[in-house]
């Protein structure tokens, strides 16, 4: 069935009342619904408006014309639509609105054909108007309706019932009606006084002679009375960029939820009240997820899959920001942590746990030899480097990649407030694959360097001869060569991304995948090094917290009994080769660069056109969230990632990049933006 829905109101802020105005003796509306009842393409024709008081007469004119009317929300016009067509159960619905007395049966009766021919998800005479203003016609799908209903909730989509349809291009298949000639300058809709006063003497013209005058009558009368195309010149669609205002007043301010995250925008308002960017973990903030269109809370996980607060399901590709190599609610992590928590967490001595797992690090790792534990990457970094200070007699430090939040390290970033600038003198940068760039470090501070802390591989793979290259000259220098594992180790292989490169430090760090999310971290290294751990000061009280090396312990052995790592190497190849042909076939090149090793892969997207690489990231962001994905910039593989899991993502993505093509070709990012782009952060890769 194909129904027409005609929204009509009495409350016009520039023109009240102006549907129920006499025109020639009858009200506009009715004026309008004869011309409908016209179009032989629709089967059915209902009135839609408010369930206030205001709108009863209009209710009683539909009663007299025997015209079905539905009553629904005033404000919130894309639910009142919906729930008018919800009663019929259409395929295919026209939207129509009450201010457009002179609306053409004949058009309409040409859109819906187009339409149905064209196999649509929408069609419209006016996304590049054509026509007069005032003969515009519009049909969707009634399930594009639906899933307008169910997710838009911005002002512009709300009280324009369409927008949210037409400003996807990608996600529906959209046709436009165009006319041979451009008589889009001429307005014959009716919202200003002037409006009305063309219409009237419109009417007054044709009506006598020829009750069912169509267009061409009209554009003969105004050929021949020049002086009526004068009568009322302004902009077109002023309600529809009215609303558009409002959106930016939504996103601004967040006082609007969208149905898709209403629970997460509710508890993020609550959060911020008294936590800092409402997270305690800086990645997982609102610096990361862009307002509006995001989650921000999670309640449970299972293997690869998360749900938000609201109960949306989630391929999670960020796992605890690679921390979970395993799985959610691993079972075997969970049934080891449940046993220690029947004895206890912590006590006055060390538990033997604590051997247990230092003898599992030493036996996989090639550098281990002796092993301290902390909390967090931080603590494992920092005591790396003050255990190389130590061992040296050196002060400075170069580095490369992202070592944590203490004073040492990021006081070399952008992210240095509160670093004395003593601190921050101390510390040096180099670039990854450049050997020459740390060689000018040694030869600027000879002596000097204490220690060589870098990432053995994040983005890119290091160069031949690089990683090797690094450890020849700290040796040669007399500095400590620390590799932070804190995300390879126990990713890129079991014994880290030493065993997988064959190159050995002097020292490694470790957390993130060592307990599959839970908190604990190590430095491990030679034994020379490390005994000076007993004059340096690194201790903690839950340093020995037997939770989290009961999960460590666990995850250990599994690393050693099934292949976990083989696996998710295997997967993020998939993903590697899924996306580069992505790439290439959707030809976005110049947006999207995919790199890593297949266990930790960096989708990067880059500025083009007049956006900003966080603009475009904004909006890829947005439209993979709304399809049940979870990335922020990489693809962080766990044993738990299926063939379905990693379908699903590529799936997306096949989506997803057409959007960014035509977003950055047709000038409409901003449009299609349903928050405010991210702002840009420091980088550290």
């Amino acid at each position: 069935m194909i129904l027409g829905i005609l929204q009509a109101r009495t409350s016009s802020s520039r023109l009240p009342g102006k549907v129920l105005r006499s025109l020639s003796g009858r009200p506009m509306l009715e004026r309008q619904i004869e011309r409908l009842l016209r179009a032989r393409a629709l089967d059915r024709l209902i009135v839609a408006t408010s369930d206030g008081q205001d709108d009863d007469p209009i209710a009683v004119l539909c009663d007299r014309l025997a015209v079905a009317c539905f009553r629904g929300s005033l404000e919130d016009v894309l639910d009142r639509f919906y729930r008018a067509a919800a009663e019929h159960d259409p395929e295919h619905i026209v939207r129509l609105t009450g201010d457009c007395p002179l609306c053409d049966p004949e058009l309409i009766d040409r859109v819906i054909a187009y339409h149905l021919k064209g196999d649509f998800d929408y069609v419209s005479n006016a996304l590049d108007p054509t026509f007069p203003d005032g003969l515009d016609v519009e049909i969707m799908r009634y399930s594009c309706l639906k899933t307008a209903w169910r997710e838009a909730v911005l002002p512009s989509h709300c009280e324009h019932v369409t927008p949210f349809i037409y400003t996807q291009p990608h996600r529906f298949r959209l046709g436009e009606v165009r006319n041979d000639s451009d008589l889009s300058a001429l307005r014959w809709t009716v919202d200003e006084p002037e409006d009305f006063d063309l219409v009237e003497r419109i009417y007054a013209a044709l009506l006598p002679a020829k009750p069912d005058f169509g267009t061409r009558d009209i554009l003969a009368l105004l050929e021949a009375k020049p002086e009526l195309r004068i009568l009322n010149r302004r902009q077109r669609n002023e309600g529809y960029l009215a609303s558009l205002e409002r959106d930016k007043e939504y996103i601004g301010c967040g006082e609007g939820h969208m149905r898709r995250y209403r629970l997460s925008e509710e508890m993020l308002d609550r959060a911020l009240r008294t936590i800092p960017l409402g997270s305690q973990t800086f990645s997982k903030s609102l610096t990361q997820y862009p307002r509006g269109v995001s989650p921000f809370f999670i309640t449970r996980g299972a293997g690869s899959h998360v749900w938000d607060v609201d109960g949306n399901e989630y391929v999670d590709f960020v796992n605890g920001l690679a921390a979970i190599t395993l799985g959610y609610a691993d079972p075997d992590v969970n049934a080891a942590v449940a046993r220690q928590l029947h004895d206890g967490v912590i006590f006055t001595l060390p538990h033997p746990l604590e051997i247990t797992v230092a003898e599992k690090i030493v036996e996989m790792v090639p550098c281990a030899e002796m092993v301290r534990f902390g909390k967090n990457g931080s603590d494992a970094t920092s005591g790396a480097i003050r255990l190389a200070r130590a061992y040296t007699g050196r002060d400075h430090v170069a580095v490369c990649g992202y070592h944590g939040w203490q004073d040492w390290y990021i006081g070399s970033t952008a992210r240095n407030l509160g670093v004395p600038a003593a601190v921050r003198e101390l510390t040096h940068t180099f670039t990854y694959n450049d050997l020459d760039s740390l060689r000018k470090l040694f030869e600027d501070w000879q002596g000097q360097i204490a220690a060589v802390i870098l990432e053995p591989m994040n983005a890119v793979s290091p160069a031949p001869g690089f990683l090797q290259g690094v450890r020849d000259l700290t040796r040669e220098r007399g500095s400590i060569l620390v590799f932070d594992e804190t995300i390879t180790g126990f990713r890129f292989a079991p014994g880290g991304a030493q065993e997988h490169f064959g190159v050995i430090p002097d020292l490694a760090t470790f957390g993130k995948g060592l307990a599959n999310g839970y908190p604990v971290s190590a430095v491990a290294g030679r034994a020379q090094v490390m005994r000076l751990m007993e004059k340096v000061f690194f201790s903690f009280t839950f340093g020995g917290e037997l939770l989290s090396l009961a999960a460590a312990s666990a995850t250990l052995d599994k690393l050693a009994r099934v292949p976990v790592i083989p696996s998710m190497r295997r997967q993020g190849q998939k993903i590697l080769d899924g996306v580069r042909s992505l790439v290439a076939n959707h030809g976005v090149g110049d947006l999207i660069e995919i790199s890593g090793d297949p266990v930790w892969t960096f989708l990067r997207v880059r500025g083009a056109g007049p956006y900003t690489e966080w603009q475009i990231k904004t909006l890829l962001l947005q439209e993979i969230f709304e399809r049940g994905i979870l990335m922020i910039g990489t693809h962080n593989m766990s044993y738990a990632h299926s063939d379905a899991d990693v379908a699903r993502l590529l799936d997306v993505y096949d989506e997803v990049f057409p959007l960014l093509r035509q977003a950055v070709n047709a000038r409409s990012l901003a449009q299609q933006l349903r928050c405010r782009p991210l702002e840009p952060l420091f980088k550290v890769r």
